[in-house]
């Protein structure tokens, strides 16, 4: 799992991560303790999608829970287009010029 030190910045931070693990994940219950974001981008061997759960968030919170979840610290924040303030910002960036050096 990649994941971004976010301190509630951008979204609610739902991780804890040390050590090159994410030691706990939960978007249902995030914690104090979470400093870190999920990045959005994870690579899984296919038996974990056998794990019980309703979505991809159960089936990270149980593989920290077993210690079995290997995190990736990404360095650059992420932009996201879910609500009509993040879209604007998005937006905003990509017509930047960081944006276009980056895109």
């Amino acid at each position: 799992m990649t994941v971004l030190r976010n301190e509630g910045r951008w979204d609610v931070s739902n991780t804890v991560y040390a050590g090159g693990r994410v030691v706990r994940h939960d978007k249902a219950a995030p914690t104090p303790a979470m400093h870190w974001i999920d990045y959005g981008l994870g690579a899984l061997r296919a038996d974990a999608l056998d794990l019980p759960g309703d979505d991809l968030a159960d089936v990270y919170r149980t593989l920290a829970e077993r210690g079995e979840l290997a995190g990736y610290e990404a360095t650059e924040r992420f932009y996201e287009i879910g609500t009509p303030d993040s879209l604007a910002e998005t937006s905003a960036f990509l017509s930047s010029s960081s944006g276009m050096r980056r895109a």
